[in-house]
């Protein structure tokens, strides 16, 4: 009845599950489903355990604590329509509901609730933490009620496996006739593992008593740490040296081991995003040619004939909406001619033609005509030039004139220029735009412009040892807006600089797992990720990887395989437990492939493991972690205690000082705390109302942030939380740079002094980016 009562039930009764108000319709059956309808009908309830109750003559350990004691799932009927059974019921003191749902052949239905109430003259309710820590000073308790008619003297002891139980495990009290005492020891837990604690009442004379065993974890007091590195292999081996700390904790962790023959995939996949549409504008046909083309380049098919249809349409179709003054705009009617849609298309026409397919040069002389105009336009300090959009603008009339020829250098002279005079106020995609520019009219990364951008862009760089990405402000206007086309635009530079640059894998591996996430979330983005992509499988022929690949750690094989990225065959993984490393040394994890064939492999060493968490300080490695406990009446006055039943409110806050993704959040409750569920019905509505209260006043103030997810009609970064007895669980599959706070409530349950562990996040697939808070303890008060 208790665990019933939390919330209400959501399941129809029988009479709506078969008798409602259908719509027309046809459903279909198939001997298969007939098959397993007839397996299930003959199901037998299995026979339950002899015994109707009653048990020994003596006082009962009881241990069998249940929430259902009994389900049968089918059960017939005789001829008067009457059934049976038997059960031993657990050990619970409650009340126990039994509910039966029927229906006959005839599809009538019918159901009935009754309840049982299960009880004893002396009762032993033990009142216990759901779990503890190792180092966690207690206070055993447990109430026990006397029911009988007269007052007694009960003598109550504890048994503890586990803890340790300090001063004498008896101790005694007068219980008056229906009313309870409170027991108590004062306890420590030493060990991990599972705790016993067995409590035994018998009042004076010995006739009656009860005793109950309960069983809680221990946990250890452990923060998570991770470590990472990758790589490429071109030739045959690449070795990696593996460190565990000698303070790790080797039980918990693991060495996750990653190979991979491609890391671009089939991007072919991305090209449903871009089917055709009855009405389209210039930006979207365009988009579909570059991310055509991509296609083609990843798959080593650039030049290969016949051209596909849908890409000789496309740019069929952009060369007859050109307008009349040479550029194109968003819209076909009441649109006026956009710079950026022009150059755009400018570029798609450009990689069209790599790709074999035929522009007429009118088309581009037009279009670069216009452009040109407005890029070499007089500026004054009142409509001063945007850099940013000259850099754009400029490698899109590279991209149409002939290589080598004296109109490029003119625009090769006019993008030295821009980093002479404009450097500092070019953003990451200028920048790229700019080298892109560069190198399309041969300059060499040892020149000066091309050097300086390079330094540009790598010291702005949001690196971590598996995904480096890059991110600008909004720039208004433009089609620029997103870390996804930066980042597309900077690895498709560093390409095209220096195709053995150190940072471009992680880049790739970043942008890959943005995909998954699906942050490819606008034509323009997408295109340029699967431009920038394809040239980089085209570069390095991945697609082509076809070999045998074996790892080893130390003297033991633990992966082994053949690769054919054509096939789709080019992820293989592994986890090594940590017991198996030798701690305080140097591992050794060797990689092998076949390099008589053609590909490359890719590979990710994860080296995740435990600390002790005691007295450990914060640590930022992509993440600012911190966790203040307050008082509900006192929400800016930070505590280190509560009384036992006081509301503690827990502000947890996550600064991410860049854009993540797949972000996992875990803040554990010490535990002498309890988190407060309000969807709850155990909840009373005057504590609903105060916490109500304290969300508004904390959402209309100065401080910034997302607060309690149960109220639905304000935004919350975070969509999926899960309140467990020792933590609360925040994820995010993109959290935005800045600072994100979260507030919930938990209720002071046990008497205690107990450790509070470290709040941590991490990005999921970026595990070494992450960052805890500090750790300390927490007292619960018995006033």
């Amino acid at each position: 009845e208790a665990v019933l009562s939390l919330a209400d039930e959501v399941g129809p009764d029988g009479l709506r599950a078969f008798w409602f108000q259908r719509s027309l319709g046809v459903s279909t059956g198939s001997s298969l489903s007939t098959s397993i309808d007839r397996v299930n009908d003959a199901i037998n309830v299995a026979e339950e355990a002899d015994g109707k109750g009653g048990g020994d003559s003596g006082i009962r350990l009881r241990t069998d604590f249940r929430n259902t004691a009994l389900w049968i799932g089918q059960l017939q009927t005789d001829a008067n329509g009457k059934a049976s059974f038997e059960l031993q019921l657990p050990d619970n003191a409650t009340t126990w509901r039994a509910q039966a749902r029927a229906v006959s052949g005839t599809t009538q239905v019918g159901e009935g609730i009754s309840e049982l109430l299960v009880t004893q003259p002396l009762v032993v309710r033990p009142a216990l933490p759901r779990f503890l820590r190792v180092g966690d000073d207690v206070m055993l308790r447990t109430l026990v009620h006397n029911g009988t008619t007269t007052a007694s003297t009960i003598t109550v002891s504890v048994e503890a496996d586990g803890v340790d139980v300090d001063g004498s495990a008896v101790r005694t009290a007068r219980i008056e006739s229906d009313r309870s005492a409170v027991f108590e020891w004062p306890a420590r837990a030493t060990a991990e593992g599972e705790a016993r604690v067995r409590f035994r009442a018998l009042a004076a004379g010995g006739d009656i008593g009860d005793a109950v065993e309960i069983s809680l974890p221990v946990h250890l007091n452990v923060t998570a740490e991770t470590t990472a590195t990758g790589g490429v292999i071109d030739g045959a081996i690449a070795v990696e040296a593996v460190y565990l700390p000698d303070y790790a904790i080797r039980e918990y962790g693991e060495l996750q081991i990653s190979v991979q023959g491609a890391l671009v995939g089939a991007i072919a996949d991305e090209l449903h995003h871009f089917a055709p549409r009855r009405y389209e504008w210039s930006e979207r046909i365009a988009s579909r040619v570059i991310a055509t083309v991509a296609e083609r380049r990843a798959e080593g098919k650039l030049q290969q004939r016949p051209l596909p249809a849908q890409l000789t349409a496309d740019v069929a179709k952009l060369v007859s909406i050109q307008r009349g003054d040479g550029g194109w705009a968003w819209c076909q009617n009441n649109c006026r001619t956009n710079l950026w849609i022009t150059a755009w298309v400018l570029i798609s026409l450009a990689e069209a033609q790599d790709a074999g397919a035929v522009v007429p040069e009118r088309v581009t002389e037009d279009a670069s005509q216009l452009i040109s105009r407005h890029v070499h336009r007089r500026t004054d300090v009142v409509s001063p030039a945007d850099p940013n959009q000259h850099a754009f603008l400029l490698y899109a009339l590279t991209r149409a004139a002939p290589r080598g020829s004296s109109v490029a250098q003119q625009h090769a002279g006019t993008m030295r220029a821009l980093v002479e005079q404009d450097r500092s106020r070019l953003t990451n995609w200028g920048r790229a735009y700019t080298l892109l520019g560069l190198i399309a009219t041969g300059h060499s990364v040892r020149q000066a412009p091309v050097r300086a951008l390079l330094n540009d862009i790598t010291a702005d760089i949001i690196a971590s040892a598996n995904g480096n990405h890059w991110e600008d402000t909004a720039h208004r206007g433009s089609m620029h807006n997103s870390s996804v086309r930066t980042t597309a635009l900077v690895l498709r530079a560093l390409a095209d600089v220096d195709p053995r640059h150190p940072l471009i894998e992680e880049t790739v591996r970043w942008l890959v797992h943005a995909r998954s996430l699906d942050r490819w979330n606008t034509t323009v983005a997408r295109a340029q990720a699967m431009s920038s992509l394809g040239a980089y499988a085209q570069l390095t022929g991945e697609r082509l990887g076809d070999y045998d690949y074996a790892v080893w750690v130390n003297t033991g094989e633990v992966l082994e395989g053949h690769f054919d990225v054509s096939a789709g065959e080019y992820l293989d993984a592994t986890e090594i437990p940590l017991t198996e490393l030798p701690l305080g040394e140097v591992s050794r994890v060797q990689f092998e492939r076949d390099a008589s064939q053609p590909g490359r492999m890719y590979y990710g060493l994860n080296l995740r493991y435990v600390t002790p968490a005691l007295g450990i300080s914060a640590l930022n490695r992509g993440f600012a972690v911190s966790h203040r406990y307050t008082l509900l009446g006192e929400p800016d006055v930070p505590v280190t205690s509560a009384a036992l039943g006081e509301v503690v409110r827990v502000e947890l806050t996550v600064i991410a000082p860049h854009d993540r993704l797949f972000v996992l959040v875990d803040d554990y409750l010490p535990a002498g705390l309890e988190p407060i569920n309000l969807r709850l019905n155990t909840v009373s509505p005057e504590l609903i109302r105060k916490l109500e209260a304290d969300r508004t006043a904390v959402s209309s103030g100065s401080a910034p942030g997302y607060y309690a997810p149960w109220h639905s009609w304000y935004y919350s970064p975070w969509q999926y939380v899960d309140v467990r007895d020792d933590r609360v669980e925040l994820q995010a599959s993109r959290l935005y740079r800045g600072v994100h706070q979260y507030v919930y409530y938990a209720r002071a349950t046990t008497p205690g002094e107990f450790i509070v562990p470290p709040a941590r996040a991490e990005e999921s697939y970026f595990p070494e980016v992450f960052g805890r808070s500090d750790s300390g303890f927490f007292t619960v008060i018995d006033e």
